[in-house]
Order: C-alpha cells, then structure tokens, then sequence
C-alpha cells in the first residue's frame, strides 16, 4: 500500500468530509462508473482513497492520484438539511426569512446552507412546508 502524508490525509478529510456530494471527472479503472456519475463521500481511507457511494449503486473508491472528482455545491445534502434543522431549533427567526436564515447560517459557519440558498428557495420553501427533499433531477 502507497503510504500518504499525514498533512495530505489530513486536508483530503478536511476537504471531503463524510457527505459531500462529487462528480465523477476521470477514473481509471474498467469498472468504474461513467464519467458524470455523481456519489456521495462516506470518508477518506488511511491511503487517501475517498469511499463513495455512487449514485448508480457502485462504491468504487476514488484514488488519490491517479482519479479525479469534483465537489458539487449548492446540492440538498444531509449536511444542508442537518443545518436547516439546527437553525430552526434555535427558534432565533422565521423560518421562511430567507434572508435572515442566511445571514444566521454564514454566523454559524453553515456555508454549504447560504450557497444552497442561493438558488434553491423553492425547494427550501418545500422542504420546510412538507419535509420534502428534492431528487435528483430537482437539482440538477
């Protein structure tokens, strides 16, 4: 196994927490998923791989190196959503002020929540009304 620096590990975890959504842009492997499959990172092993569960079903991990995705921004993640929810448990504002849920979210360091919300009301607006969360051709 190719060993990896400890400061490299460390910025892979940081830069692709447990969540994150990406996109496939170049793997090199036979069975590796299309290019454009979008997945949903479960963590980063000790060698640098990101563990992802691919949207079509397949894990395959992404390899440090040699493999490339993308992080996709402005998705409803569990992220998004487990922000939205902290936010309105503070009962600090109207749920539906948009801007003020902003402005709180950026306070809170919730940066994946302001991003969503700059596109994405509608499907914010559903969510709090219904609890509905958008698929995928929602988003994208």
């Amino acid at each position: 196994m190719k060993t990896i620096k400890k400061e490299i590990l460390e910025q892979l975890r940081s830069e692709y927490p447990k969540g994150t959504r990406v996109e496939l842009v170049r793997m090199d492997d036979s069975q590796a998923p299309p290019v454009g499959t979008r997945g949903t990172v479960l963590g980063v092993d000790d060698a640098g791989s990101l563990l992802v569960r691919w949207d079509d079903g397949s894990s395959l991990n992404v390899a440090y190196g040699p493999d490339q995705v993308r992080v996709l921004v402005g998705e409803f993640t569990e992220t998004v959503k487990e922000q939205i929810l902290a936010i309105q448990a503070t009962g600090e504002t109207n749920m539906f002020d948009v801007p003020m849920v902003q402005q709180i979210a950026n306070r809170k360091g919730y940066h994946e929540l302001v991003v969503y919300l700059i596109d994405h009301g509608g499907e914010y607006v559903n969510f709090l009304l219904f609890g509905d969360e958008p698929t995928e051709e929602a988003q994208g």
